[in-house]
This record gives structure tokens, C-alpha cells and sequence, in this order.
């Protein structure tokens, strides 16, 4: 059985513009102490109902709660978990936007208020969360201080600093979650398969994102966490084990994890400030976009043949069309993208050729395109084939998916000298063992003294990777 415990001081079911938080308990109460006490300090009162979930702990926190005013307690019998325990308290909310948060945080000087103006700032954002010193992925900054009582001194400079910097994600991190009501209405609460915590965040932001919401992390809010603390109050659970459970449960539901969706690390930055209408040609779920889109104003389009893949990205895209790369169509498109990018996308295609010369007609004059293509001479594949070996491999340049390989030289033919000018040539180098190094160097030397056009061998054969930025001819960069 459940018992709800409601103490408030102040009558009322009106709730519009004040936020429900959430916060689930089990033992720790020295922690959740900390935690309540940093809201009242840096919280104004008729901003916000308290919700505690304590899911049957054990240490005088339940005792503790019951003494608080304006405070809905549940009181579970057993422990529920993270997720059910965190449904239990939005079940109970009223506010139009709902909080949870870790009774390991601490919050600092103005948290709520950046993290309301970004929630509201738009229709499409569900869902906010702040910066911390302990968190996964790019919510995490490296603080400075190394105690907490040298917190809000960090804090308050820390975010003074951002005032008003957003930047747009897949994922944020449940320790400190804000989210619109509407959207639970809507998305829906936690999935409960994720027992005691872990990926179930990841799920609601999953969903969120094919119901077309857009999260934001807001960086002038800092939200001190200690990290699993519930985790380490509960001896029955191993966080290694839990983490690894989920995840396979997560990856079950979705086929995919969202801790690894992340931008090409060299795409952003040969893209020319000034594109404003950008094609990404195998955009996934949109990693590299987001990542032009927090750095520039840009209208991004893709394609995307995983349906999945597709509708997340659809979150953020101005258009995406769920086809392969070859049906995608061009001819609608005719000189209207500043640049196309083909990510990881032409040696999966049968006529690459065929393609760039399409992508090329949408282009406006001065356009760009921007490609990465694997290195067929890279001693990875030029070793075993010398030795009789060519085998596909799940990954890597002979992935069983290509369908053709490049050499540098077959690269550049892709955009011939009348179309582009190839205006940028980055190599991409896999280093390899020495004695295979000076393998290639002899093969070269007795080459060239045969009188073959051998001596690019040695150079060829760490290059796993080319990435080519070529212009059309005519015009301005962006039209």
C-alpha cells in the first residue's frame, strides 16, 4: 500500500506557471536534506510544489518529510524503483511543468528560472536541463571547486558567463529533468521496464523526439550533483550490473543507443559559416545537423533510410525523407542547397559518380559539397589482398555494405576539374605497425626502379579516410 501524505500551508489547485518538482528518496537523508534545504534557499515559494516519493527508506527521511510544510509525501511500502517511484510524484503534480530531481543535487542562486525561460521560449520544447559537475554527455562541465561550500561562488560566475546559452540535444540527463506537462500528456510517463534507474530518461527523450519535441540543454543553470547516491544507499544493487540490464532493455525497445549518436567530429567545421540551406545525405538522427544548428542559423534537410533514424532527426530538420540516398529527388532541388553533405554515404551507393553529378545540379553556384570517402589503399585492406585476402568485414573500409572503393586518386575524379574546384583535402590517418610501414617503403623503391608509379605507396597506406570539400564553379560560397 501507498500513503500520501499532504501537508500545505496554502489551500489552492491553481498551479499555472509554477512547477511541480519531483524528487525521489530512499535513505540518504543527510543528501536529501541538503537538496530541499538549496531549493527553499534559491527558490521562491510560489514557484513550486514539493513532491517526495520515498521509496521505504529506512533512516528517519519519511519522519523527516512528514514535518515539512508544503510538502506531498508518498510514502511507498516497498521500494517501486526510479522509474515508478518518479510516476508516482508527476501522477500527484499540478504544475505545468514537471521537475524530478536527484535527492543527490544540490541547486544554486537563479537554477529554476533559465531552465522555465528555455522550457517556454518555444511550442517544440519539451524538455530542459542544466549543467552539473557530475553527469554524462554534454551536460557535464568541469567545475573548479572541490568543495561545496566553494559552490555558489562557482556557480554564479559560471553561469553569469552563459546567460542565455542554449544548445539543442538528443539526450539530457534525468537528475535534473524539466518537462512540460503537455508532453507527458502526450509522450507519456517513464517506462517502468527500466527497474531502480537508468536508460529510462534515455527512452523518454527517445520518445519525445519522434513526437517531434526538442530538448535543450540551458547553460546558466548549474545544478550540483554527488552522483548514485540512491544507487549506494541500496546494497541489493550493483550499479555496473543495473546499467548493463537496462541498456540491453533499452537496446531491445530501439535498436539503437542514443550514447552513441554523436556529430562527424570534422564536418561542422569545413561547412562555410555563411551556408544558410544545408542537404545532409545520410543524416542518422541528425547528430551533425544539431551540431551546425547550435553553431549557426541553418535550414537542415536530410535523408535517411532508417525510419527511426529518420523521425528523430525530423525533431530538429527543416525536411527529411526517409528513402536511400539514389531515390532521393534531386530534380526538385535544382540550385537551392548552399552545400550537401555526403556522410559516410558514396561507397554505399552503385553509381557515386551519377550522384555527385546530381548533387552538383542542386547546388547554387558556389555551393559545396563535403564528403568522406575510405582509402582502398590503406595497408588495412592492401596487406591481405597482396597476401590473397579480401574479406568483408562488419566494419572498417571493407564494411560488407560498400558497394565501392576509392583510392585518393578515384576521390578526385568524383569532381571533375570543369564542375569544382576542390578547395580542401583533409587526410584522415590510421598509423600502422612499423615493420608493415617498411614493407611498403621497399615495395615503392623496387617499384619506382622498375620504373612503376609506385612512390605514393608509402604515404597511401596510413591514410584511412579523405575528406573533401569541393566548389561549384560560379558564384558565391552561399549563392
Amino acid at each position: 500500500m501507498t500513503y500520501i501524505w499532504n501537508r500545505r500551508a496554502k489551500g489552492g489547485n491553481e498551479m499555472k506557471g509554477k512547477t511541480s518538482i519531483v524528487i525521489l528518496t530512499y535513505n540518504e537523508l543527510h543528501l536529501t536534506k541538503k537538496c530541499i534545504d538549496s531549493i527553499k534557499k534559491h527558490t521562491r515559494r510560489d514557484e513550486y510544489e514539493l513532491i517526495i516519493v520515498d521509496n521505504a527508506s529506512s533512516d528517519g527521511t519519511k519522519e523527516y518529510v512528514r514535518q515539512l510544510e508544503d510538502v506531498v509525501l508518498i510514502d511507498n511500502e516497498k521500494n517501486q524503483g526510479f522509474a515508478k517511484g518518479c510516476n508516482q510524484g508527476a501522477k500527484k503534480a499540478t504544475g505545468d511543468s514537471i521537475l524530478f530531481l536527484n535527492n543527490d543535487t544540490i541547486v544554486t542562486e537563479n537554477w529554476l528560472l533559465p531552465l522555465k525561460e528555455a522550457l517556454f521560449a518555444s511550442d517544440r520544447i519539451g524538455m530542459v536541463g542544466p549543467v552539473s559537475n557530475y553527469v554524462s554527455g554534454p551536460q557535464l562541465v568541469q567545475p573548479s571547486y572541490t568543495d561545496v561550500k566553494e559552490l555558489p561562488a562557482f556557480a554564479k560566475a559560471y553561469t553569469a558567463a552563459r546567460k542565455g546559452q542554449r544548445t539543442y540535444v538528443h539526450r539530457l540527463v534525468g537528475f535534473c529533468l524539466l518537462v512540460k506537462r503537455e508532453l507527458i500528456e502526450d509522450v507519456g510517463l517513464f517506462d517502468e521496464r527500466f527497474v531502480y534507474g537508468s536508460f529510462e530518461d534515455d527512452d523518454l527523450c527517445l520518445r519525445s523526439l519522434l513526437k517531434g519535441y526538442q530538448l535543450k540543454i540551458v547553460h546558466d543553470s548549474f545544478v550540483h550533483h554527488h552522483g548514485h547516491a540512491t544507487f549506494n544507499a541500496n546494497e541489493e544493487t550493483n550499479i555496473s550490473t543495473l546499467f548493463a540490464e537496462n541498456r540491453l532493455r533499452f537496446l531491445d525497445k530501439w535498436g539503437i543507443d542514443l550514447n552513441l549518436i554523436s556529430p562527424h567530429p570534422y564536418f561542422a567545421a569545413l561547412l562555410p559559416e555563411d551556408a544558410r540551406c544545408v542537404l545532409d545525405v545520410g543524416c542518422g538522427a541528425g547528430a551533425t545537423g544539431l551540431e551546425l544548428i547550435n553553431r549557426q542559423s541553418v535550414d537542415m534537410y536530410g535523408v535517411e533510410a532508417d525510419a527511426l533514424k529518420a523521425e528523430m532527426a525530423k525533431a530538429y530538420y527543416k525536411e527529411v525523407i526517409e528513402t536511400k540516398a539514389e531515390t532521393y529527388p534531386w530534380s526538385e532541388k535544382e540550385a537551392f542547397f548552399d552545400a550537401v553533405i555526403f556522410s559516410d554515404v558514396l561507397e554505399h551507393v552503385s553509381d557515386p559518380w551519377q550522384m555527385i553529378a546530381q548533387a552538383h545540379a542542386s547546388l547554387k553556384p558556389g555551393g559545396v559539397i563535403i564528403c568522406c570517402l575510405p582509402n582502398m589503399m590503406h595497408a588495412e585492406v592492401l596487406l591481405p589482398l597482396m597476401a590473397g585476402d579480401f574479406t568483408y568485414q562488419d566494419v572498417g573500409i571493407l564494411d560488407r555494405t560498400h558497394m565501392r572503393f576509392f583510392t585518393p586518386n578515384t576521390m578526385r575524379a568524383l569532381f571533375p576539374d570543369h564542375l569544382f574546384h576542390r578547395v580542401i583535402e583533409q587526410r584522415i590517418n590510421v598509423p600502422i605497425d612499423q615493420n608493415v610501414q617498411l614493407f611498403f617503403d621497399e615495395v615503392a623503391r623496387v617499384g619506382e626502379s622498375l620504373g612503376f608509379q609506385t612512390k605514393a605507396l608509402s604515404d597511401q597506406v596510413t591514410l584511412y579516410q579523405l575528406l573533401i570539400v569541393a566548389r561549384k564553379k560560379g558564384g558565391s560560397p552561399s549563392g
